[in-house]
């Protein structure tokens, strides 16, 4: 068992590990995905920086990630609490891959993913909650936490033990510690090569920085 636990780590993190964002775009355009638009290795970045089809296959594909590892910790008999050890190396993966000198992005893909496995209809949920608060909002940071937040408690009104909420709760925190540790690196890429048109990336809240940014995109 400890044996099948370790191979599911490994796996899990090296999974994790494959930048599909940043092979998309490098196949697509040539761009490093990373110095350009928002600057996160992400699906959401794809989406504007490459086009629609290919950022909503980036997202699949990072969805996946978590899931096959549910999956694959299922098929081989690892006991639950080794499954959710290797969803977090899978996520830890993703924002810190092998494959790109230990750079990523911030995971929320993979997460939805390992949520899918762990509680299918909170994770739903979760996704059609974003997509509610985004349409009130028109801010994707801020949708992106109401959908955090249904993924956290649902499960708890869908009767499952408060472990799935601890543990949705656990990867969010992951996320959001990614993204302060970015946070940085993307203000500086967002105003050097920022997405052409009106879009912005969710951390521009104030009229002076979307200003300066749409400056920004008039002039590259």
């Amino acid at each position: 068992m400890a044996i099948g636990i370790l191979f599911l780590l490994l796996a899990a993190y090296l999974l994790g590990s494959v930048p599909f964002s940043h092979l998309i775009t490098k196949w697509r355009t040539g761009l490093v995905i990373r110095e350009v638009g928002e600057g996160n290795v992400g699906s959401r970045n794809v989406w504007h920086v490459v086009g629609p089809q290919w950022g909503a296959l980036a997202f699949t594909l990072d969805v996946l990630k978590g899931l096959l590892v549910y999956l694959g910790g299922i098929i081989l008999g690892v006991p639950i609490w080794g499954i959710g050890l290797a969803g977090i190396a899978a996520v830890l993966g993703h924002q810190f891959s092998f494959f790109l000198h230990w750079q990523g992005g911030k995971g929320l893909a993979t997460i939805l993913g390992l949520m899918l496995g762990f509680s299918p209809l909170a994770a739903l949920g979760g996704l059609a909650l974003m997509g509610l608060a985004d349409l009130y909002f028109h801010n994707f940071n801020r949708s992106v936490i109401v959908g955090a937040l249904g993924i956290i408690f649902l499960p708890l009104v869908l009767g499952q033990s408060v472990a799935v909420s601890i543990y949705a709760l656990g990867l969010a925190m992951l996320s959001g510690v990614k993204k302060l540790l970015d946070r940085q690196h993307e203000t500086a890429v967002w105003q050097a090569h920022p997405w052409q048109g009106n879009a912005k990336p969710g951390f521009y809240h104030e009229e002076g920085h979307e200003h300066a940014a749409s400056q920004d995109a008039n002039a590259h």
